[in-house]
């Protein structure tokens, strides 16, 4: 789960633009075939590429990165024009980086129409390019990416080799998202990529390694009418095993039934979950200097795999904050865990993001 819905609600209300329908619904398991499903899937009004992930320089100094970039559809069938300023869709882009040693969090944001050439998204494999930042795969699976802003000093040149092969995440990549059919999305990951590369920091390139998490998404309705947010969690543990889970969130921060997750064992079949297989618990909380209220810091458990741990942030302020769209944040940051399983220590790092605390998500885009 992402931010994009409450991304692009603002967006859309403050430009005036509108989508229309119809589209295609997540309703049932899709049939995949990649590479081709890799790509776009412009029958569908949203759909996202998103990296996270753990780097440490060659001191060992930590670091966290995020590098996101989504669709979203305006008309189902392009328009039948000559110009280039037609738009069928409208893309995003985030880019963040975590240097904990120093305590710093910086982010970046791009934003365009697609137009005259600004944006290429191959429907054929994962190739996309937006404004400069890039993402695409290699014949051997391995995702080679790029960005940077000049102007807050940041960006990244990295390649991440997956460890393992992907997953399909729900019912055979059905991930539902509430209990009103087609609240779904069609969702994978590959969730242990081995990532090498160089980051920039205030026009300062450091040499990093370490693991990323990669998910891909695509749908046309995902919430539903009453929730108010989530709390996504991906965990790569150091035992090779991973862990994904989201908590969707109703009025008086009830758990919906439809929040689920999935244990990615270091060798075999991964295990969906189901909300009743794990609680989620918050520990502490963290206000920002506009008064917003996170949580921070949670107790995990999933008793049938026998963990239990908790999950805690490298930084407290990871929160991204989005001028160009309505002033949209969210929280989304590099964490550590520390706990058990099966009696024997269990430790690990991974993301997690907060959606709905800081700013609503919009109903306009629950459709």
């Amino acid at each position: 789960m992402k931010t994009l819905i409450s991304f692009l609600y603002f967006f859309l209300a403050a430009s005036g633009l509108h989508a229309t329908e119809p589209w295609a619904r997540a309703i049932t398991p899709w049939s995949w075939s990649f590479p081709r499903d890799h790509g776009s899937h412009p029958e569908f009004k949203t759909e996202w590429w998103y990296l996270t992930g753990n780097l440490d320089d060659e001191k060992g100094n930590p670091y966290g990165y995020e590098l996101t970039f989504f669709r979203h559809g305006l008309q189902p069938v392009a328009t039948q024009t000559n110009s280039g300023w037609a738009v069928r869709d409208i893309f995003f882009g985030h880019l963040a980086v975590t240097d904990v040693r120093s305590g710093k969090f910086l982010f970046s944001e791009k934003i365009t129409r697609g137009a005259l050439g600004e944006v290429v998204i191959s429907q054929k494999d994962m190739q996309v390019q937006l404004a400069g930042w890039t993402l695409q795969r290699k014949p051997d699976s391995t995702l080679a990416m790029s960005a940077s802003d000049p102007t807050t000093g940041i960006g990244l040149d990295l390649s991440a080799t997956p460890l393992k092969p992907l997953i399909l995440q729900g019912e055979r990549g059905l991930s539902r998202k509430s209990a009103t059919p087609g609240n779904a999305s069609h969702y994978y990951s590959f969730t242990r990529l081995q990532t090498t590369g160089q980051l920039e920091i205030a026009g300062k390139k450091t040499p990093v390694k370490g693991l990323s998490w990669f998910d891909h998404e695509f749908s046309t309705s995902a919430l539903g009418e009453n929730q108010e947010g989530w709390d996504w969690f991906c965990l790569q543990f150091d035992s090779g095993d991973e862990l994904m889970l989201y908590r969707m969130r109703n009025p008086g921060d009830r758990t919906d039934p439809a929040s689920s997750g999935t244990w990615i064992p270091a060798h075999g079949s991964s295990l969906p979950l189901k909300s009743s297989d794990f609680t989620i618990v918050p520990l502490d909380e963290w206000k920002t200097s506009s008064g917003a209220t996170y949580p921070s810091g949670w107790k995990i458990s999933v008793p049938s795999l026998q963990l239990s741990g908790e999950v805690q942030p490298l930084l407290l302020d990871q929160e991204l904050r989005l001028q160009r769209t309505g002033n949209i944040r969210y929280w989304e940051g590099a964490c550590r865990f520390a706990g058990t399983r099966q009696g024997k220590p269990l430790s690990g790092r991974g993301y997690t993001e907060l959606t709905g605390y800081a700013s609503p998500i919009g109903q306009g885009m629950k459709e």
